[in-house]
């Protein structure tokens, strides 16, 4: 798939579109992204992963009690993330990225703003108590579009232009008038909450909440919660942009993401520091394994945990499913990343299952190899002591990976099913635990150790 923002930031003046001398494309630019993959994923069949603005509002919207007596207290600190990155750990629904800085820092000097994915679990049933949805935020920002006067917008035909020429169609006014009236609520909630620091997970889509942290002089810190790497558009910035937009500093998984980096476009790359997996680290000494999964797969002579991707879940099923026809003695546990009756529709082979009571961590610790296309899966899955075999759909797993994951000790590349099969059948298997250290220059070990000694520094 084409690097579409790199042809746009390099061909148009996008830099040059303004709302009263504010830039409106570094908060763009992720939509024009998204487009794009949905469109060419739609031409594939497959189904839609994006979710639009106003629907996404709503959802907000009918969540607005959801912790709503947290909000009246003082905090020094805010983190903003979503519900789905947790996981459910000691029988509590923890954030793997952010509960682990926020136990360091202190339960009650952080308020936790989660959106619901999709839903927000109960209160009593989650790790940090002081917990809210944005949903009133959102509402209020919803009422308020309707009411007040559109921007002017400066040299707006240039996104007509990109529009015309690419076949989008991305509602651009809707968008500016978002942002500006997000921005605005959230600078009253900040006044109001006086935070010294916002942590938060995935800056875009959270440019409004960024712009209004660094518009009253609150730093900004992301935690890496995907894929990074000099081919993520979000993160490879190719012209002069306004760096209030985006964060102050960023925790990483490892030193390869220092790569990516090697210019302040984005972020000073001094303000890049690896930390490692809390996750990884917790599954790797906390693993119970499940006899009943073990006698199943020891029938079979190697076994492949296969992470799905939404933009293309469609084409790695019917790859692996005719995959799994060439030859029966490999096994295939599917790892969705929505499990839903969508899935159901997939005549699979019986060397096939999609799991249902295990995620993509806890798979690892039974398989012999791990396939993907280029979900984070494939840098995390060495770390847990597994090689990677990855389907180069789209050339997307060769354009992600190609630079990074380069040991072909660690991790294969392949193009076609008979070539996946033989892959599969040959690729000599390393011990896991060499494999692991063969990968901590792309997750770092000693997660713990490596956060307390950043905050440690950092708010000393």
């Amino acid at each position: 798939m084409r690097n579409i923002i790199k042809e746009i930031e390099t061909k148009y003046p996008v830099g040059e579109i303004t709302v009263n001398g504010l830039q409106v494309w570094p908060y763009l630019r992720a939509h024009y992204f998204f487009q794009h993959r949905e469109n060419r994923s739609s031409q594939e069949g497959e189904r839609q992963s994006y979710t639009s603005p106003s629907s996404s509002r709503l959802m907000l919207g009918t969540s607005s009690l959801y912790g709503v007596r947290n909000w009246f207290r003082k905090y020094d600190f805010v983190a903003i993330t979503s519900a789905g990155y947790r996981r459910l750990i000691e029988g509590t629904h923890f954030n793997r990225f952010l509960d682990p800085i926020i136990d360091e820092i202190g339960p009650d000097r952080v308020l936790l703003i989660e959106s619901p994915g999709p839903s927000h679990y109960p209160i009593e049933q989650v790790h940090t108590k002081n917990i809210v949805s944005p949903g009133g935020l959102a509402l209020a920002s919803w009422i308020a579009q309707k009411i007040v006067r559109k921007p002017l917008v400066e040299n707006f035909p240039v996104l007509k232009a990109i529009q015309q020429e690419y076949g989008f169609e991305i509602p651009d006014m809707r968008l500016i008038e978002k942002f500006h009236i997000d921005r605005y609520f959230y600078k009253l909630m900040f006044r109001k909450l006086r935070p010294k620091i916002m942590f938060l997970t995935c800056y875009y889509g959270r440019e409004a909440a960024i712009k209004a942290a660094h518009d009253l002089g609150i730093e900004v810190i992301e935690v890496q919660h995907g894929v990074i790497g000099k081919e993520h558009p979000a993160y490879n910035v190719n012209l002069d942009l306004d760096k209030s937009f985006f964060p102050d500093h960023l925790l990483v998984f490892g030193k390869k993401e220092l790569d990516t980096f090697d210019n302040p476009r984005f972020i000073n790359p001094t303000h890049v520091y690896p930390v490692g997996s809390f996750y990884i680290d917790y599954i790797k000494s906390s693993f119970q394994p499940d006899p009943t999964l073990f006698d199943q797969l020891r029938h079979y002579r190697r076994t492949v945990g296969v992470t799905l991707q939404l933009s293309a879940e469609k084409r790695l099923m019917d790859f692996i499913s005719e995959a799994a026809s060439l030859d029966k003695s490999i096994f295939y546990i599917i790892i969705p990343r929505v499990l839903d009756s969508y899935l159901n529709s997939f005549n699979l082979p019986e060397n096939v299952t999609i799991t249902k009571d295990h995620n993509f961590y806890e798979i690892m610790m039974y398989v012999d190899f791990h396939s993907t296309i280029s979900s984070t899966c494939a840098l995390e899955a060495p770390s847990l002591g597994v090689q990677n075999i990855l389907v180069n759909i789209d050339n997307e797993s060769r354009r992600y990976y190609e630079t990074v994951l380069c040991d072909s000790r660690i991790t294969r590349y392949v193009d076609t099913t008979e070539e996946y099969v033989e892959t599969i059948r040959t690729f000599p298997k390393v011990e896991r635990e060499t494999v692991s250290c063969l990968n901590e220059h792309i997750i770092a070990r000693d997660y713990r150790h490596n956060i307390q000694a950043f905050l440690k520094s950092y708010l000393q």
